[in-house]
């Protein structure tokens, strides 16, 4: 995947050339990012799928996947503290929904911090529930976090709701902000 929008933002496959620039964007975004080892292991599991989002040649968010059986686990979404509010995580969880249904994925969950009412409204904008929480999952500061899952990726509602969000994404942008 690399597409180009009107304003220059390109989401591509992530790379060991972009490690860096992902870490940069983690430390100001958790509090226990990953180590480049681990971003390495990543990058070569077949199980795994990453994706970077670059605006001109800086790196302003990434996300990405886990494959299990049939279904695809989300675990991370960042977006550089400059750039949050444009519409960037929205575009990077539509593509990677789109690449989880292209593979044929049944499901998809994540965990995200109990107190992280934004993001959770985001991941709700595309049909994830709340099935449960994980207590103290987070440290730094500790939190719980909830677990939400999106069922039926292959039907026609998660498929509807991913084009609202497509064209809400082309309606809503601005100059410099994230357009599929």
């Amino acid at each position: 995947m690399n597409q180009t929008t009107a304003h220059g933002l390109v989401v591509e496959k992530m790379a060991r050339r972009h490690i860096e620039a992902v870490r940069a964007i983690d430390r100001l975004c958790y509090s226990a990012p990953w180590s480049a080892a681990t971003w390495r292991n990543e990058l070569s599991e077949s199980t795994r799928h990453h994706v970077v989002a670059a605006a001109g040649d800086l790196i302003v968010g990434h996300a990405g996947l886990l494959f299990v059986l049939e279904e695809v686990h989300v675990t991370t979404v960042a977006v550089h503290p400059d750039h949050q509010g444009t519409g960037i995580a929205t575009r990077l969880v539509s593509d990677l929904l789109a690449v989880a249904i292209g593979a044929g994925s049944e499901s998809a969950t994540l965990e995200v911090r109990a107190t992280a009412r934004r993001t959770q409204r985001l991941y709700a904008r595309f049909g994830f529930q709340p099935a449960g929480m994980r207590r103290r999952y987070y440290t730094n500061p500790v939190d719980d976090a909830l677990v939400m899952w999106l069922h039926e990726l292959q039907g026609d509602e998660v498929g509807r709701r991913l084009s609202e969000v497509r064209e809400e994404l082309v309606r809503t942008a601005g100059p410099g902000e994230a357009r599929p």
